[in-house]
């Protein structure tokens, strides 16, 4: 493996980091998550919840071995932008002042969503018609 290839696995192994531990905490707290996404308004959450757990965890194994990273990654984008807005962005601000952790929070699913476009530029089964000129 050239430099490159290392370094590509890496990115795409600590990629896979915040995917398994959310999943498995999703699937070892199942009744809770379910609870947890009535609270935020997500409709149909006892069928969504095991969606969303094959979604981290399937992914996190396409990622690592290299299988149609650009797919994952996509399916993650889409993911991430309701997710952010229905946990973290409606929560930001109460009362008038920023709650600092959802605040990171939501942040922080900007700063993944980076991180997945990079991996889709970076995957060499990437379709043409997906990022064209890349």
């Amino acid at each position: 493996m050239t430099s490159v290839e290392i370094a590509y696995l890496i990115a795409r192994i600590l990629t896979c980091g915040i995917w398994v531990a959310a999943g498995a905490y999703k699937a070892t707290h199942f009744e809770h998550t379910i609870k947890e996404m009535q609270g935020h308004g997500i409709p149909l959450s006892r069928v969504c919840l095991p969606i969303v757990i094959a979604l981290e965890m399937v992914g996190s194994l396409m990622l690592i071995v290299d299988y149609h990273v650009w797919l994952v990654c996509v399916a993650w984008l889409i993911f991430l932008v309701p997710a952010s807005y229905l946990y973290h962005f409606r929560y930001m601000v109460r009362d008038g002042t920023i709650d600092f952790l959802q605040w990171v929070l939501f942040w922080k699913n900007v700063s993944i969503a980076g991180g997945l476009i990079a991996l889709i530029l970076l995957d060499a089964s990437r379709p043409a018609w997906l990022i064209a000129g890349a």
